[in-house]
């Protein structure tokens, strides 16, 4: 071989100076990544080594059983992985602003805890508040064939599984599983499901159709029930496989509760409605919860009361009398009973009271019979007025849209009348409904009153962010019963409802 020994180019060495240097720069790289490598392992080994050695000297000196220290062991292995990745997403966490952690985990467990019914339902009415609720969620991670929990534990936590599966199963089932085994001899323990010994078995009934046995996997809720009552763990919960939980505490849940005041009153019509549902059934940690149309605030029938106070009374905006509330749901109940006049009955309404400039700017009106005209449900003395009462049963009760009453003076701005916006109406429902909840919440906040096509006297009331279910007959003190403009004209007070339609 002949070597050439021309001298390097210009080019040549300039190449050489650069490639030189980067070399160097990555084979330090490299050798440094691999040294902290070998030291981080290094630290993992001596560490599991100390954590062995003392789990070796507790056993020998409490004299644990062989089984006890293999699931310990396994523990001790698997889950020194799993700290360190949660150590990281802590760290991660610290570094960003409080809003960007509850939009995270927003992000992370919004669309987990949405396949629940009751959240779902939340998230479409309050999304502040499942943002809220997503940020003090926990997280645990469980290894395969690790013991969750046990029949009888005490509970405090809801669990929704994030990944991974497990096998519930109830204290029936167990106590038939041990009868089983001394029947037939069989030796094997409680203990040695560590190691997958024990066959799960499937989806199980009772003989009364009960669900005694479950493989719960991702976006499944287990111990709903410690949110609304006291509660003791019903049966064993058990891993298959490696995965996660997500915990909600119910201490915090009650604590975050309370500050939406909206989500208290569906919390109540909700867990009412649960404890019924699962007092018809056998104690489970695994309840599906009931139906939309058992709880939800139209669908509750609520009882009726001689003498109740106008719903809302205190709370009322500067803009919304009493007296002209108390009017239009005296009349709005009237026409819910009896329908329309000629018997005609009724296909569901809504009766909006707030200030009339300020509803100008979320709707309009189609075909305004009122327009032009001064028809007022009460009188100058605050008493209802019964010719303007009937002037608009006549002529508002029938069109699709809305029926518009300002709020101090008393006077009907419209009817056929349709809200722009109703975004903050949610998902849920009808447009009605979700018209009656969006403007509830707009023009600095409406009085509405909503009665559905089948109502017989009940009717939906909204002020704001709250609801509430109405059957029940108002106090008539300063309120005129029926006949009260007439009174009012013999009196000589004259009625506001100057013209006839």
């Amino acid at each position: 071989t002949v070597w050439s020994t021309a001298s390097l180019t210009i080019w040549e060495r300039l190449f050489s100076v650069i490639i030189l240097p980067i070399a160097l720069v990555f084979t330090a790289l490299f050798v440094g990544s691999t040294t902290m490598l070998m030291q981080q392992s290094t630290n993992f080994a001596r560490d599991l080594a100390k954590q062995r050695s003392a789990l070796t000297t507790v056993a020998r000196h409490y004299k644990f059983p062989p089984e006890l220290c293999v699931r310990i062991r396994h523990f001790i292995e698997a889950d020194k992985s799993l700290r360190n990745l949660r150590e990281r997403e802590d760290r991660l966490l610290k570094e960003l602003s409080p809003d960007l952690q509850r939009d995270l985990k927003m992000q992370i467990y919004g669309a987990l805890i949405a396949r629940h019914s009751f959240m779902k339902f939340l998230i479409s009415r309050n999304p502040p508040f499942v943002r809220h609720l997503c940020s003090i969620l926990g997280i645990h991670d469980f290894l395969a064939y690790e013991f969750i929990f046990n029949p009888g534990d005490a509970c405090t936590v809801v669990r929704f599984v994030v990944d991974g599966q497990l096998q519930y199963m109830h204290s029936y089932e167990l106590e038939e599983s041990s009868t089983i085994n001394l029947l037939v001899g069989s030796s094997t323990s409680r203990s040695n499901a560590f190691d997958g010994s024990r066959v799960t078995t499937p989806n199980s009934e009772s003989a009364q159709g009960i669900q005694l046995s479950e493989q719960v996997c991702r976006g499944k809720c287990v111990s709903e029930p410690v949110l609304w009552t006291l509660w003791e763990h019903c049966g064993e919960l058990v891993s298959l496989s490696v995965g996660s939980c997500a915990l909600l505490e119910s201490d915090s849940f009650e604590e975050i509760v309370k500050l939406y005041p909206m989500v208290t009153w569906l919390s109540v019509l909700y867990s009412r409605q649960f404890i019924i549902h699962l007092n018809k059934n056998i104690m489970s940690d695994i309840v599906e919860p009931p139906a939309v149309q058992e709880w939800e605030p139209e669908a509750i029938e609520a009882i009726a009361e001689e003498g109740a106070d106008l719903p809302f009374k205190d709370e009322l905006p500067s803009h919304c009398t009493p007296q002209v509330v108390k009017a239009c749901v005296l009349l709005s109940q009237d026409v819910a009973a009896h329908g329309l006049d000629e018997n005609r009955p009724h296909h569901g309404f809504t009766v909006i009271i707030g200030e009339e400039g300020a509803l100008a700017t979320c709707g309009k009106s189609g075909f305004n019979p009122f327009q032009g005209h001064d028809v007022r449900v009460i009188t100058e003395n605050g008493l209802v007025c019964e010719e303007a009462i009937e002037i608009v049963r006549r002529n508002a009760f029938h069109t699709d849209g809305a029926i518009v009453v300002d709020g101090l003076s008393g006077r009907v701005v419209a009817s056929s009348w349709f809200v722009g916006d109703i975004r903050l109406g949610g998902m849920e429902g009808g447009a009605r409904s979700r018209s009656a909840r969006a403007v509830a919440q707009q023009a600095g906040g409406c009085y509405v009153i909503k009665c559905s096509e089948d109502s017989k006297g009940k009717l939906i009331l909204h002020l704001g962010t709250k609801a509430r279910v109405f059957n029940s007959e108002l106090k008539t003190k300063d309120v005129g019963a029926p006949g009260s403009c007439q009174m009012a004209k013999d009196s000589g007070t004259t009625c506001n409802a100057k013209t006839s339609l």
